[in-house]
C-alpha cells in the first residue's frame, strides 16, 4: 500500500485539531481526569507548530522549523510530566513548564551537536524524533504507573496507545539515524516516514480515545460512589 506524505500530512492536521477539541471539551466536564489538559495543550501547540511550517518564509530557513520543532517538544514533555507531577500528587505548575521548556532547550542543544558533526538536515529531524518517541513512552509509563492510585481499567489502552506513539516516533529517529551514517541506503528515511506517519496519526486518536475512558471512568466510579453513599 503506497501512503501519501502530502495527504497524510492534512489527515494528520484535521485529526489533531478533533483530538485537541475532543480533550478540551472532555476535560471541561471531569476536571480532575488525568493528562487531558496537558494532552490538549500538546496538540494544540503541535498544530501552531504545523501553522509555523506552512507560513515559513524561505524553504532553507531553519528558525522557523526549530521554532515549531521545540513549540512540540514543550508539549509532550509538558503532557509527561502533567502525569508525573499527579502521580507524586504535586501541583508545581511554574516547575512543570519550567522543565518543559528545559527539555525543550536540550533539543536545540542536541541540533546545534549535530549540525557541527555535520550530519546537515537531519540535524533537527533525529533529535526531534528521538525526544517525542521518550517522551511518548515516558508517558506511557507514567499512565501505567497511576493504576496503583486509582485502578482505572482503561489506563492500559491508554498506555499501549502512548507507547505505539512512542516507539513510532523512536523508529522515524533509528531510520534517520542509520541513513545519515551509511547503515541504511539513501532514501531509507523518505521510504518509511509514511508509515512511521501514518503510525502516529493512528496512536494520536487512540490515545485521545484512551484518555477520553479515564476520565469517563472515574466520573463513572465518583457517581457510584455518591449514590452508594446515599
Amino acid at each position: 500500500m503506497e501512503l501519501n506524505v502530502k495527504t497524510l500530512y492534512l489527515i494528520g492536521g484535521i485529526v489533531t485539531v478533533a483530538s485537541a477539541g475532543a480533550a478540551l471539551l472532555t476535560w471541561y466536564h471531569h476536571r480532575n481526569a488525568p493528562g487531558l489538559r496537558a494532552w490538549a495543550a500538546a496538540l494544540l501547540l503541535t498544530v501552531l507548530g504545523a501553522l509555523i511550517l506552512r507560513v515559513r518564509i524561505a524553504q532553507a530557513d531553519l528558525a522557523p522549523v526549530l521554532a515549531a520543532d521545540m513549540m512540540i517538544v514543550a508539549g509532550f514533555a509538558a503532557m509527561w510530566l502533567s502525569l508525573r507531577f499527579a502521580n507524586q500528587g504535586r501541583t508545581d505548575l511554574v516547575r512543570l513548564i519550567a522543565i518543559a521548556v528545559g527539555i525543550s532547550a536540550a533539543f536545540l542543544a542536541l541540533f546545534v551537536v549535530l549540525r557541527a558533526l555535520g550530519v546537515g538536515r537531519q540535524a533537527a529531524s533525529i533529535p526531534f524524533s528521538l525526544l517525542l518517541g521518550l517522551l511518548g513512552l515516558a508517558s506511557a509509563w507514567e499512565i501505567r504507573r497511576g493504576r496503583h492510585k486509582d485502578d482505572l481499567h482503561s489506563r492500559l489502552p491508554a498506555a499501549l496507545a502512548f507507547a505505539g506513539l512512542g516507539i513510532a516516533r523512536v523508529v522515524r529517529a533509528g531510520v534517520l539515524g542509520c541513513e545519515v551514517v551509511h547503515i541504511l541506503p539513501p532514501g531509507a528515511a523518505a521510504a518509511t516516514h509514511p508509515y512511521t506517519l501514518y503510525a502516529t496519526i493512528v496512536f494520536t486518536v487512540v490515545v485521545t480515545y484512551g484518555l477520553v475512558m479515564m476520565a469517563n471512568e472515574q466520573a463513572g466510579r465518583r457517581e457510584a460512589m455518591q449514590f452508594a453513599g446515599q
